[in-house]
């Protein structure tokens, strides 16, 4: 039988405090040293891992915590409709083999790549030939709803389009605008059902057009379920913007920041490459991805009952110094870097080649195509995106063209 403690523990930490949100590394690195398996009371009650070789076993238990409950806390979707991140085994290895053979297309990389430095050359030269402009909502995020046309090979909207789209769910999301978020959605699925309508009318080569391999997949009868192909297409349109335009924007205020950093990758941009995964290491932005567990479980000599929510808080495991040597410091070409930003286990990132290669494209041209810039507030009043996910929402920043 469960001790008081486990049925009734007391809350560690509110992710919702305005001390979280204001600098949530601090506070992460005070849980991973007072309380590393953390329970809080927010959202339910959920309990937060924040250890990497936790995080680890934790995402390496695919059949003890569950995807098809929950994948996010707080709360999100409820069912399993949505692969890969909605579903289990076996499920997730039947679509993941899908999706991962077109994500990991180096020829798929190689002219999303392409496309995109362009897209970043026109973006970056507009904002520096104005002398200012924000680096969140001129730059990161409009350059990922340009990357996900790309990927997708998606023709019905513009890159600017998407973007507004996915900024209007995920904005309904964080402040529960119901109808914002909803009317977001269905625009998004729309887009998805038309894309999949067109594959099965005008394929494409299934190795670098999802829709087309998801299409024959079903054709096949490898995927059997309609819901779950819509879903399989719509899930990485939110997924790539959230995760690397908010990754974007974590970036790009350590360079506004840390001007020794930004004046040595400017001075050997060759470096920039070396980079990225440290990059990567401090500035993921997913705090909140989080599974079920089936069964009770004992992590760091606390135990979690079944049923429970448990957040894998990867960005504190990045910086366990457990694993990493100073991990607050950043390193550049850091080796070994065994960070956790594309997860871990069977749910880990399929589209992390595309990812690097955005990451790095995104960081030259802003490099390449200015000479200085500065951030136009104090830093403490950047406005921050709260749980389930740490990034700057704006930055506003007066911009010298090269």
């Amino acid at each position: 039988m469960m001790d008081q403690e486990t049925l009734s523990p007391e809350s560690d930490f509110d992710p919702m405090a305005d001390e979280f949100t204001a600098d949530q590394h601090r506070e992460l690195k005070r849980l991973r040293e007072e309380s590393p398996v953390a329970y809080s009371s927010q959202f339910g009650g959920f309990w937060a891992l924040t250890r990497r070789a936790d995080l680890v076993n934790a995402a390496r238990n695919h059949e003890q915590l569950i995807n098809s409950i929950l994948h996010t806390v707080p709360h999100g979707l409820a069912g399993n409709t949505r692969p890969l991140m909605h579903s289990d085994q076996p499920e997730h290895t039947i679509y993941k083999d899908v999706i991962q053979k077109v994500l990991g297309s180096d020829e798929l990389r190689d002219r999303v790549v392409s496309e995109v430095r362009q897209r970043a050359k026109e973006l970056v030269a507009k904002i520096a030939s104005e002398g200012s402009g924000d680096l969140a909502t001129e730059y990161a995020d409009p350059l990922m709803g340009f990357a996900i046309t790309s990927i997708f090979n998606i023709e019905e909207v513009t890159g600017d389009e998407m973007d507004r789209t996915i900024r209007d769910y995920v904005i309904g999301g964080q402040v529960r605008a119901a109808q914002l978020a909803q009317d977001a959605s269905a625009r998004m699925f729309s887009i998805t059902k038309n894309l999949l309508d067109d594959r099965r009318e005008n394929p494409r080569d299934p190795s670098t057009d999802l829709a087309t391999a998801l299409v024959q997949a079903q054709e096949a009868g490898i995927l059997v379920d309609e819901e779950k192909v819509l879903g399989a297409q719509r899930q990485p349109l939110v997924i790539v913007w959230l995760a690397t335009a908010h990754t974007l924007t974590n970036i790009f205020r350590r360079l506004l920041t840390d001007h020794g950093l930004t004046a040595k990758l400017r001075a050997e941009p060759e470096l920039i490459a070396d980079s990225v995964d440290e990059f990567l290491r401090m500035d993921q932005p997913q705090i909140g991805f989080a599974r079920s567990s089936t069964v009770d479980l004992e992590f760091g000599g606390r135990r979690i009952p079944a049923g429970s929510a448990i957040a894998l808080v990867f960005p504190a495991g990045n910086r366990d110094p457990e694993a990493f040597e100073d991990p607050e410091t950043f390193m550049i070409g850091r080796t070994p870097n065994p960070h956790l930003a594309f997860g871990h286990g069977i749910h880990s990132c399929p589209g992390r080649s595309i990812a690097r290669g955005l990451v790095q494209t995104a960081i030259e041209e802003l490099l390449a195509g200015t000479a200085d810039f500065e951030l136009s507030i104090p830093v403490s009043e950047v406005p921050n995106e709260h749980w389930p996910f740490r990034a700057s929402l704006s930055l506003p920043a007066t911009v010298q063209a090269r």
